[in-house]
């Protein structure tokens, strides 16, 4: 996996998970104080992010930060 998947993965992840939790994209930034372009360029894999931001979107979401990383090693 090239890290351009993982990414993209992680950012689908993040995706899942908010509209499992029935949160629209602007409840989460409301949440966690991000703007909406900032997640939006996460959850389509067009940013990085530093370990803070995941820490702080895995608050934000009530979920364990490894939550986020299920789809990496359901492929393992």
């Amino acid at each position: 996996m090239t890290d351009d998947e993982f990414i993209k993965l992680l950012g689908k992840s993040i995706s899942k998970l908010r509209k499992e939790k029935g949160m629209s994209q602007l409840d989460l930034c409301s949440e966690i104080g991000m703007e909406k372009t900032n997640l939006s360029a996460i959850e389509n894999g067009r940013k990085n992010i530093s370990s803070t931001t995941l820490r702080r979107i895995a608050d934000g979401l009530k979920c364990e930060i490894g939550e986020l990383f299920e789809f990496y090693y359901k492929k393992k």
